[in-house]
């Protein structure tokens, strides 16, 4: 069993823990390969499956058993489809409850901790998956029903994903909207009554209890996919080493508007004041290639101009990094850090928690803007101040400079690589 008492853990700082092991596993024909069960539970589009998959790819190669269970059985085929990796539906929760999220455990009580006998049909739906596919290791994307049903098995379980879906190992857990606070009492109820709902599943499993409920995540190996500076809980964390980003999917050359100009990238899902701002960059001057494939196409046909291209597949987010002076995004945890990487300043227009946090860290750095409120006046306006204001860019070449050679792609996937390795050598 875990001990309840150990200090938030980090793979690469200790021996790695067992959750325990399901049944006897197949005699292996190769020492040292694994089995190894890729989990995703919470969240929507491509921006679980897809770093995954990154991740899967060079553990196929070296002859692991790689399995995916997934929220989305669409996308797993689109994401998925072509890997040879077999995938199977997660015991998921599909109808959140909607409001205003103020903590983690607020997250886990309107998704995955709704209801305690559907949590603990889930969990026990999980451990049937876990004796049917026979996985020595666990790795878990924003799935902590996966992990809660893990514990007590000997099973080496790896949480990673942002620092968004990684809380810390603290109790309380912080307030997610320190601008618009919630009632501290009401935040610590809720996780009392969290941490209560995965004891009471643990007890009839015959598991012993979770001290703090951010043991469920703080008692696995960690791998935080993220940049410090964007990490919402980085005060919180002790100890821990920040990956980057794993190498996004391949995508196509990058075209740019031929001429003189700045350039722009505008990238992610649409919104009402959308056309204003693409029309705005495209008399600007400046040079704008945009990637929003869910724009209608007719839309697409009245903005097109010699100055504002549209991109019609997924770009290399590596040549455009590379390539643009700034860019505008609505979405993208990997993206922002890929430009961040790349020393280049974004402006985000956030539409969700996730991104609102990530945005107001950027502009916490100095390494750019954020507009929450969509507006396009006021988006024109932090564009012009990305380019012409120099700040911008030197505070990103700064957060570039700090981590040169440490969280690039390449050393994200390969510190993930090692990771599994060491535990795989562990495994009996």
């Amino acid at each position: 069993m875990i001990p309840e008492t150990r200090p938030p853990h980090h793979a690469s700082l200790a021996a790695p823990r067992y959750y325990g092991r399901v049944m006897p596993v197949p005699r292996r024909t190769k020492a040292g390969m694994a089995r190894i069960l890729m989990t995703w539970e919470l969240g929507a589009g491509y921006g679980h499956l897809a770093p995954l998959l990154s991740l899967a790819r060079p553990l196929q190669a070296d002859g692991h058993t790689l399995m995916f269970a997934v929220r989305d059985l669409a996308g797993a085929e689109a994401v998925l489809g072509a890997s040879g990796i077999p995938y199977y539906p997660a015991p998921a929760n599909f109808a959140p409850r909607q409001g205003s999220i103020h903590s983690y455990p607020q997250i886990l009580l309107y998704t995955a901790f709704q209801d305690l006998d559907d949590l603990n049909s889930r969990v026990r739906a999980w451990r049937a998956l876990y004796t049917l596919l026979k996985p020595d290791i666990l790795v878990c994307d924003h799935s902590p029903t996966a992990l809660l049903a893990a514990r007590g098995l000997p099973l080496h379980c790896v949480a990673t994903g942002n620092g968004f879906v990684l809380p810390p190992d603290v109790t309380p857990l912080p307030e997610l909207r320190p601008w618009q606070a919630a009632d501290p009492e009401q935040l610590v109820r809720d996780e009392a009554r969290a941490l209560d709902m995965a004891n009471t599943v643990l007890r009839a499993l015959g598991v012993p209890p979770l001290v703090r409920l951010g043991g469920l995540f703080g008692d696995a190996s960690l791998a935080l996919f993220t940049l410090k500076e964007l990490d919402n809980y980085a005060g919180q964390r002790a100890g821990v080493e920040y990956w980057g980003v794993p190498p996004g999917p391949a995508g196509a050359e990058p075209r740019w508007p031929a001429g003189d100009g700045k350039r722009v990238f505008v990238y992610g899902p649409p919104f009402e004041g959308l056309p204003q701002v693409l029309s705005d960059l495209d008399k600007s001057g400046h040079r704008t290639l945009v990637y929003i494939p869910k724009l209608a196409p007719e839309e697409r046909r009245r903005l097109e101009s010699e100055r504002l291209h549209f991109a019609d597949a997924l770009l290399d987010m590596a040549t455009v990094s590379r390539d643009c002076d700034c860019a505008v995004m609505t979405s993208g945890h990997g993206s922002t850090t890929a430009m961040l990487l790349a020393g280049k300043p974004v402006l985000l227009l956030p539409q969700h928690l996730e991104m609102l946090l990530i945005a107001e860290s950027v502009q916490k750095q100095g390494a750019g803007l954020s507009a929450p409120a969509l507006n396009p006046d006021a988006i024109r306006g932090k564009i012009t101040r990305l380019l012409e204001e120099e700040s911008f860019t030197r505070e990103a070449r700064a957060i570039a400079e700090r981590y040169r050679g440490k969280a690039e792609p390449a050393n994200a996937q390969a510190n993930f690589r090692a990771l599994i390795t060491r535990l795989a050598a562990e495994a009996v």
